[in-house]
């Protein structure tokens, strides 16, 4: 798969995913707790990833990598970070929808951005120049714009999501470290939301009581963020970040907080003030800098996927 390719594929994914934004929310409208529609989200998407990652497994099973294969037990550990990861964003994000605005949640989650190079630093010991840190200081004060941060209830909306982009930051890396190691992006896909449909139903037992009628009027947002935005975009994504660097793939990705802005302003009727939008434009300056500085070039020659 030619690199234009897998770019190509994460901008469907940032597509599907920045409209998702907009189906959470109107579950959560309809009277559908967050652990409940993440949980029948991720049932949906196991159901509907099932046939691809049995079709892929008979070729090579993943287990039996997993058994048998170099550094299986780095291989273990990284798929349960992976379905950690996504089951703590997933859930942090959807709960933050509740009390704040989709804007704000989107746009919020991309702090992915500069998270992948900052947690490079932490854990592969990799130096970022001068230039990386003014960009994560511009990025938190966009971040901080965009937030509002004077209604007390919209600041810990925004907290829960800027937590939450720590795991989605862990999730991409480790996306691009697994699928490179691996080329079984069915299998792993499966297994990411297997795990974390069974977190969500493990949870919703103990903090929430489940309204089936409640969760038949909102069958639609669950069957397009479960079938379309679970399995189809996350089952893309690692196709793409195949031949993709993780860099790469965060910056693309991030457009999905356009696509939630503009489709909560089209959809429904949710504005973004001047402060905000002044916000936003600082996140994406914050983004460019980071993603297209000649620094960012050497180092995906020296490591492509890190």
């Amino acid at each position: 798969m030619v690199r234009i390719i897998a770019h190509g594929l994460l901008l469907l994914t940032a597509l599907i995913w920045g409209m998702t934004f907009v189906f959470q929310a109107t579950a959560m409208e309809q009277g559908l707790s967050p652990f409940a529609f993440t949980a029948f989200r991720f049932l949906t998407g196991t159901l509907a990833l099932l046939p691809f990652a049995v079709w892929e497994s008979k070729s090579r099973s993943i287990f039996f990598v997993l058994k048998t294969g170099v550094d299986h037990q780095k291989l273990l550990i990284g798929i349960i970070g992976l379905s950690v990861f996504m089951f703590v964003g997933s859930s942090l994000q959807q709960v933050s929808l509740g009390i704040t605005s989709i804007a704000n949640t989107a746009f919020l989650t991309t702090l992915y951005v500069p998270l992948v190079p900052l947690l490079g630093l932490v854990i592969f010991a990799r130096n970022i120049r001068g230039l990386r840190w003014v960009a994560v200081g511009i990025f938190i004060m966009g971040s901080w714009f965009l937030s509002g941060a004077s209604p007390a209830t919209a600041v810990r909306g925004d907290t829960m999501v800027v937590i939450g982009a720590f795991f989605w930051a862990g999730h991409i890396m480790l996306v691009g470290w697994l699928v490179q190691r691996t080329k079984m992006p069915f299998q792993l896909a499966f297994i990411q939301t297997f795990v974390t449909m069974i977190l969500s139903f493990l949870v919703l037992g103990f903090v929430e009581t489940v309204n089936m009628a409640v969760v038949m009027e909102a069958l639609p947002e669950i069957i397009f963020a479960g079938g379309v935005s679970t399995a189809f975009g996350f089952a893309i994504q690692l196709i793409a970040q195949q031949n993709c660097s993780t860099a790469a793939a965060a910056i693309i990705l991030s457009l999905e907080g356009v696509i939630a802005a503009i489709a909560g302003w089209f959809l429904l009727d949710q504005s973004m003030t001047n402060i905000a939008i002044f916000g936003a434009g600082l996140i994406f300056l914050a983004v460019l800098i980071v993603e297209l500085t000649p620094e960012h070039k050497k180092i995906i020659k020296r490591n492509r996927y890190l």
